[in-house]
C-alpha cells in the first residue's frame, strides 16, 4: 500500500483476533523467522497502532464473545506498547451482492461488530476509525469496483484506504 517505509505491519491471512498473539507473523529486523505479535512488541516502541480485524470471524461464535476478545486484545497491546494511541479501525463491509449470498459473511453482521468494537474507543487510548464511508456505494455495501472477490479491495483502491487513515491521524499534546 506504499506504506513500508515508513510502517511496521504484522499479517497473515486468516487472522482472527483469537490467534493474532499466537501466530507467529511478526518479523524483526536482522532476526530470521517469524515471532509472534508479543514478541516482536516487546522489541519495538510504536507510536501508532493500527488494528484491522474481524472479517475472518464472522460466522463464528457471537458478536458480545467477539467485543470481548477483542477488548482483551486491546488490553494487552496497551499493555505491551503502552505510549502508543491504538487505532481501531471498523471492519470493511462487503459488496452488497456478497452480502445477499445467505451465509456468514453479512453486513449486518459487520455492522453489529463494529457498533460492539467502537464501544471500546475512549478516545484517549484507543480511536476508532471508520473508512466504509469512503469505499461503500448508495446500497451500504462495498463498491463492487474496488473489489474483485467482494469482500477484500483491489491493490489500486488500498490508497484510498491509506488516504482515509492519513487524513483521520489524531495529534496529541
Amino acid at each position: 500500500g506504499g506504506l513500508e517505509e515508513t510502517a511496521t505491519f504484522y499479517a497473515a491471512t486468516g487472522l482472527t483476533v483469537n490467534k493474532l498473539f499466537d501466530e507467529k507473523i511478526a518479523s524483526i529486523p536482522g532476526k530470521k523467522g517469524k515471532v509472534t505479535v508479543p514478541e516482536a512488541l516487546e522489541q519495538e516502541s510504536f507510536k501508532k497502532i493500527y488494528l484491522m480485524i474481524g472479517i475472518n470471524e464472522m460466522g463464528t461464535g457471537d458478536v458480545k464473545r467477539f467485543v470481548d476478545t477483542y477488548r482483551e486484545t486491546l488490553e494487552e497491546l496497551h499493555r505491551l506498547q503502552p505510549e502508543a494511541i491504538i487505532y481501531i479501525q471498523a471492519i470493511m463491509k462487503v459488496t452488497t451482492e456478497r452480502s445477499e449470498k445467505g451465509d456468514y459473511i453479512t453486513n449486518e453482521g459487520i455492522v453489529e461488530r463494529n457498533e460492539g468494537i467502537m464501544e471500546l474507543a475512549d478516545n484517549v487510548t484507543y480511536f476508532y476509525l471508520d473508512v466504509n464511508p469512503a469505499i461503500c456505494d448508495e446500497t451500504g455495501g462495498m463498491r463492487k469496483d474496488y473489489t474483485y472477490d467482494g469482500v477484500h479491495l483491489k491493490g489500486r483502491d488500498v490508497l484510498i484506504w491509506k488516504d482515509f487513515l492519513k487524513e483521520h491521524a489524531v495529534v496529541l499534546d
